[in-house]
């Protein structure tokens, strides 16, 4: 992936000190209502692995893996699967 060095993007001016764009969007984005279906698959080590299958408009298949504190609850995953979902 190519570095950008210049960019023609400019944050709103409440929105310019950099912490807000993170903060803002987690507390006031509408969060898409995200139906799963969740099919858990069993380990040999007796652990297991949660899948949570969301059906949107096309046949599209996108894998989304959150992070260690994360889960399919979370805001930038419902924001993904809303986006590619459409």
């Amino acid at each position: 992936m190519p570095l950008l060095t210049t960019s023609t993007y400019h944050a709103p001016r409440l929105l310019r000190p950099a912490h807000f764009n993170t903060v803002y969007p987690a507390m006031f984005r509408r969060l898409p209502e995200v139906r799963y279906l969740r099919e858990r698959w069993e380990t040999p080590d007796g652990d297991f692995l949660d899948l949570d299958w969301a059906r949107g408009q096309n046949d599209r298949l996108l894998i989304a893996v959150h992070g260690l504190e994360g889960s399919s609850q979370r805001s930038y995953i419902k924001g993904m699967i809303r986006a590619f979902g459409q």
